[in-house]
């Protein structure tokens, strides 16, 4: 049956007061619940992060109160294959210790 219906995985987050320099710190060891095309991480925070999908690298920068949107559908390949970020991806942000919160939410096919 088809999956033609949105729903959202639990919004995951990371205050930033428990963050260090040059440390990564997972939003959730588990990872993501289940495999996302849509993922936004917001920044309600007063420093500057750095978003790694490996915990080694950095593969997204978010300014202080900025919001970044991935749009991975976008990116899906030709002849019907869905591009996805896969369930039980680990999501780390870096940065130095700040006030307030980074989120991460997505949504996947129900």
């Amino acid at each position: 049956m088809a999956k033609d219906y949105v729903k959202a995985i639990v919004m995951q987050s990371v205050d930033t007061a428990g963050i260090g320099a040059g440390a990564y710190t997972a939003f959730d060891t588990s990872g993501i619940e289940q495999p996302c095309f849509f993922i936004r991480v917001t920044n309600d925070s007063d420093t500057n992060v750095f978003i790694s999908y490996d915990g080694i690298n950095d593969h997204e920068y978010v300014q202080n109160d900025n919001k970044l949107d991935i749009n991975i559908q976008t990116n899906s390949s030709p002849g019907n294959y869905v591009a996805k970020l896969r369930k039980g991806t680990v999501v780390y942000v870096r940065g130095i210790a700040g006030t307030g919160s980074i989120y991460l939410s997505g949504y996947y096919n129900g």
